[in-house]
């Protein structure tokens, strides 16, 4: 009786390979929804929609600063290069219509001077870019 119940093990085959398949198939959407939330992925994305502009905000540079008992430290300063990508988006059948940056600070510290008067204040911050793109009709 009991082995009425067991399956063969081709039948355990083909169901782990059903397994595999489906597991594939979710990897592969999981990979493509990450992609969509990517600058490149946005952009095609917005292409595909028929969208005649597209914008986009990335983080140029960004500095921290601190600033200790008496001193002021310039920190650490990082920058990024997207002309790459920036490339890239207009490949796909965008056109860089305007740029525009900022500098948005995150935060602020302040110490008052050694044996004077007044502080010394360091402000951190990200220096991003505004990208407007024009889509490009064929």
């Amino acid at each position: 009786m009991a082995g009425i119940f067991k399956k063969s093990e081709e039948e355990r085959n083909i169901e782990r390979a059903e397994r595999e398949k489906q597991d594939e198939i979710k990897a592969k959407e999981k990979a493509h929804q990450t992609w969509l939330q990517t600058p490149l992925g946005m952009a095609t994305q917005a292409k595909e929609s028929g969208n005649g502009f597209f914008e986009i905000e990335l983080e140029i540079g960004s500095s921290k600063r601190s600033v200790s008992f008496g001193t002021a430290d310039f920190g650490k300063n990082k920058k990024s290069d997207y002309t790459g990508l920036l490339s890239q988006i207009e490949e796909i059948g965008w056109h860089l219509e305007h740029v525009g940056y900022y500098f948005m600070i995150t935060g602020e510290t302040s110490r008052d001077k050694f044996l004077a008067s007044g502080q010394n204040t360091a402000v951190n911050g990200k220096t991003m870019g505004v990208y407007l793109f024009r889509n490009i009709k064929n």
